[in-house]
């Protein structure tokens, strides 16, 4: 593959698609440990769990499939080269689905934590006249962080005129295709994904740190049994990987672009692989998510038993086919001299 491949739309593209062909199984199988394989213990959990794999599930496709962004970081610019561009969907609506999804997995990354704390420690708190109203208010903020960006669009040919004088080493391929700037000053886009990413970053360390309280005192005053705190920690590991798994994914990116917009540094290969690594936060989360939970584990092993003994049987039973048949092969020539030679004594009777 030539270097110069990887700045192309057609390597984005075509990338983006192998991913969402590899993940849709993947994210399935997810959902159906989650819905099928969650023990009661944790019925708890079950919903809250799915509801962050449904919106990750969403913000994956939305981004392999539907849209596919051709992005042209430093520039506020860049090409939708998915789905929804050839049913005719804008570029600006397209920026803001995306984006918006990013929120929504935040705010389901905070209400898992939440969650945690409400059941273990916050039922008889405060907490419990607030909480529906502070969650709600994350959902709320997701859909409405971008929307002033969206809105406040810039004229599109004053915009493209602005991005082509920032960029001049933009190759010509590039310049001919239907580029949508969505903002001249970059603090109109990157600051309201900054502003949630924060807000979401302390609210699940606050939860955190709740818990970690609350499981102190709670041992402190022996009101709750070693094993349940030990359960409740493997269960919280497990979640910690997985959600950092997700932060990893979506925080590469942002690092980048965090660098690259301030510095005016252009390079559409590193454009496109941020995009790329983004793309796989769901299909990362979800792996680790099963391999992570005993019960969901326990599919995956039980599965590649099965179909391990399946092929010990059809081995065996081949084997003893062919010995079956090897034996009926070597007994068929005798046969043969028999009836040969009383065909022949009877000829030989006639004659």
């Amino acid at each position: 593959m030539s270097l110069s491949y990887l700045y192309t739309p057609d390597f984005l593209s075509q990338t983006l698609t192998v991913i969402s062909v590899i993940a849709l199984p993947i994210h399935i199988l997810g959902a159906y440990c989650i819905l099928m394989k969650t023990p009661k213990i944790m019925n708890s959990v079950k919903w809250i769990m799915l509801n962050l794999h449904f919106w990750s599930v969403m913000l994956d496709w939305g981004i392999t499939f539907f849209t596919k962004p051709f992005v042209l970081f430093p520039a506020m610019g860049g090409v939708a080269l998915g789905v929804l561009s050839d049913l005719g969907v804008g570029t600006g609506e397209q920026i803001y689905l995306v984006v918006t999804l990013f929120c929504i997995v935040c705010a389901a990354i905070v209400s898992i934590f939440e969650n945690r704390y409400y059941l273990s420690f916050g039922q008889n708190s405060c907490w419990r006249h607030y909480r529906i109203p502070c969650m709600l208010f994350n959902y709320f903020l997701a859909f409405l962080i971008f929307l002033p960006a969206y809105l406040n669009a810039p004229d599109q040919a004053t915009g493209l005129q602005k991005l082509h004088d920032n960029l001049p080493e933009l190759p010509e391929r590039i310049r001919r295709m239907p580029i949508y700037v969505i903002a001249i000053d970059f603090s109109l886009v990157v600051g309201p994904v900054v502003l949630m990413g924060v807000l979401i970053i302390a609210e699940a360390l606050a939860f955190v740190v709740l818990i970690f309280l609350g499981a102190s005192k709670a041992l402190r005053e022996r009101t709750v049994s070693i094993n349940c705190v030990i359960i409740q920690k493997k269960f919280l590991r497990a979640l910690y990987i997985q959600i950092l798994m997700i932060l990893l994914n979506m925080g590469v990116p942002l690092c980048y672009l965090g660098v690259a917009v301030p510095l005016h540094y252009y390079n559409q290969a590193a454009n496109n692989i941020i995009f790329i690594i983004y793309s796989l936060h769901g299909v990362s989360s979800t792996i680790v998510m099963i391999w992570l939970h005993k019960p969901y584990r326990a599919v995956i092993q039980n599965f590649f038993r099965r179909s391990h003994a399946r092929r010990l049987s059809n081995v065996g039973t081949d084997h003893r086919k062919s010995m079956f048949e090897g034996k009926t092969a070597t007994n068929m020539p005798s046969t043969v001299n028999i009836r040969i030679q009383y065909n022949v004594n009877i000829l030989n009777v006639v004659v």
